[in-house]
């Protein structure tokens, strides 16, 4: 673990150098985070100039799930996104032979050598949103702040096994833009409340593609708590991503070829 640490700090200090470098990226990402969290705040603000409710939703509660879905959402671009956009790049060129080499398990070199230190600005607007809006939202704050890193957390795990699942099958396509384009398609899906959609659309959220773990289900424990049985689908989904993400990640290895192949 400490060799893990030493690595780890190593590669914080290389990202922060490169973000103090160059300023005007930092500014500019500050910049489209805001614009897109202007945007979903917007889209709910018409909605519920029209209508008092949506799916049971009042607005209060709707602006703090978008808090707690930005905050879990920005997490997930610090310390994974941009290795994701490069996780292909490290098959196709023979990059992760490198990578398979280091005396250190492969994919914590492949998903974690980018950091994206811009997106600690959305946190702290995601959790300054939510902490407004918990009050009217019917969150009882207090200790139960800490529910809300916990469900950070869960929230975290599930984009890494969700988009490490659209990521993997770089091994098997010469380029998965088109997956990609699909995983983004999907996670339209998580910016709003689960219980907004139909069934059918409903179900996979919640099951085959759980988007709505990342920003909705964090949002109804915290507000209205959750019922056992769903718990139990919860580990029980996130265990099976885990299975899954495990056996195409061994069978990737299996059938890549390294740069000097």
């Amino acid at each position: 673990m400490k060799l893990y640490a030493r690595i780890y700090a190593i590669q914080i200090k290389n990202n922060w150098v490169r973000e103090a470098v160059y300023r005007a990226n930092f500014l500019t990402a500050v910049g489209v985070d805001i614009i897109w969290i202007v945007v979903e705040a917007s889209l709910f603000a018409v909605i519920y100039s029209n209508v008092p409710t949506i799916a049971g939703w009042t607005q209060h509660q709707v602006y703090f799930f978008l808090g707690i879905f930005f905050a879990s959402d920005a997490l997930f671009t610090i310390f994974f996104q941009r290795n994701f956009f490069n996780f292909s790049d490290l098959v196709n060129k023979g990059e992760l032979d490198i990578v398979l080499t280091k005396p250190v398990h492969p994919l914590f070199l492949a998903l974690s050598r980018w950091i994206n230190l811009t997106a600690v600005f959305t946190i702290s607007l995601g959790i300054i949103i939510a902490a407004h809006y918990g009050p009217q939202a019917g969150f009882a704050g207090g200790w139960r702040w800490l529910l809300v890193i916990f469900w950070m957390f869960v929230g975290l795990v599930s984009a890494i096994l969700l988009r490490f699942a659209f990521a993997v099958w770089i091994f098997w396509t010469d380029r998965n833009w088109a997956l990609v384009r699909i995983y983004y398609q999907f996670f339209a899906f998580g910016t709003k409340p689960d219980a907004i959609y139909p069934k059918m659309i409903r179900y996979l959220i919640l099951t085959f593609i759980p988007f709505a773990f990342i920003g909705s289900v964090p949002a109804r424990a915290l507000l209205h708590g959750l019922e056992l049985w769903e718990y139990f689908a919860l580990v029980l989904v996130l265990g099976g991503f885990v299975i899954l993400d495990t056996i195409l990640w061994r069978k990737g290895l299996r059938r890549y070829q390294s740069a000097s192949s």
